[in-house]
């Protein structure tokens, strides 16, 4: 059996490695994570806009950095400060969620699954848009560098994550919404 590497393959294993995370910590770390990752988007964006506007104008950062890109330490910036965000608030943030079971495992086993599905699906395409050197808070249409149009051309699963990255984005919180009416109450 030979196995090719390409992009395909390296965000199905992204996907299951995710996936396989969500099950160990549960279905409600998993909305936390989801959680961190909506604010994390919007730090990120936020910060890195910032960046450009008062710290890329005399290219200070990009000294300090030694790139010689303005776009590269853009996008390095965002998904570092994205990344940040998602582990400072899963591992520190001072909130929790509390979803209590639904009567049937396999219900349980079904939204576990799915919310596992939604948050690796929410970080993969938000990555893949920043490295693009597009925004999701801003109104854009996707700017491909050439490293991403190159993964694009080559890869359904990067077509995929980034033509749907609104899909990807809303789905997680319409998800939320919707098995909060699934359950027994209280």
């Amino acid at each position: 059996m030979e196995i090719n590497l390409s992009w395909d393959l390296f965000v199905i294993v992204f996907f299951a490695v995710i996936i396989a995370y969500s099950f160990i910590i549960g279905r409600s770390q998993t909305l936390k994570i989801i959680i961190a990752t909506y604010i994390a988007i919007l730090a990120a964006d936020g910060i890195g806009n910032l960046v450009e506007r008062y710290l890329m104008g005399d290219k200070p950062l990009v000294n300090v950095l030694h790139l010689t890109n303005n776009d590269s330490s853009l996008i390095i910036t965002k998904i570092f400060i994205f990344v940040l965000v998602i582990v400072l608030i899963s591992t520190r943030g001072k909130f929790t969620i509390n979803m209590d079971k639904t009567g049937s495992s396999s219900m349980n086993l079904i939204l576990n699954m799915a919310y596992g599905i939604l948050s690796a699906g929410l970080i993969t395409s938000t990555i893949l848009i920043y490295t693009s050197g597009a925004s999701l808070v801003q109104e854009s249409s996707v700017i491909m560098n050439e490293a991403v149009m190159q993964m694009y051309r080559t890869s359904h699963m990067v077509q995929l994550m980034i033509n749907n990255y609104n899909v990807w984005f809303s789905l997680p919180a319409i998800t939320f919404v919707i098995s909060s009416f699934i359950g027994e109450e209280a």
